[in-house]
């Protein structure tokens, strides 16, 4: 829902090899994941921790939501325009509050789950999301660098909490 409705994606963000990619990688995840939770040998989290955890994941989600809406809101539908500096909500103190409220929101599901396959699933996407923070950081501070009437990248805070 989230693709059809919220994103505007083109080629150079988002070539068509990316969707059977990243098909594999959350269809593999979560079929490791749905195993062990529906394994006859799961011992299931207690009531307060699920609701804990569900409910910090759901938080997280409708954040990220709004991350990605805010998201939204800076490119053209056409794809026409070029970057901007995203400003607002967590976008204030954190460079990628999309990937942070995302990480969080899977954190959220852990709790509520405790499985070893969801917390690989979680280190494996932090490190991803990682990665992409770093390199998103770098391109708005080169393209915002103050110069030739354009705007300078303000500082953040931070990256991406908890880790940079």
């Amino acid at each position: 829902m989230e693709t059809f409705f919220v994103h505007r994606f083109s080629h150079a963000t988002s070539p068509l090899s990316n969707v059977f990619r990243n098909c594999a990688y959350y269809w593999t995840f979560g079929s490791l994941i749905a195993y062990y939770v529906n394994h006859p040998l799961y011992t299931p989290v207690s009531d307060l921790q699920m609701k804990i955890g569900f409910g910090f994941g759901l938080i997280c989600q409708i954040a990220n939501f709004y991350c990605h809406l805010i998201l939204k809101s800076l490119r053209s539908p056409d794809g026409s325009g070029g970057y901007q500096i995203p400003h607002g909500f967590l976008f204030n103190i954190v460079t990628c509050a999309n990937y942070t409220t995302e990480i969080y929101q899977w954190l959220g599901f852990n709790i509520a789950t405790q499985t070893v396959a969801g917390y690989v699933f979680l280190v494996v996407a932090a490190f991803i999301m990682t990665n992409w923070a770093l390199a998103k950081h770098r391109r708005l501070k080169k393209l915002f660098d103050g110069k030739e009437g354009r705007p300078r990248y303000p500082r953040r805070w931070v990256i991406l909490p908890p880790f940079l």
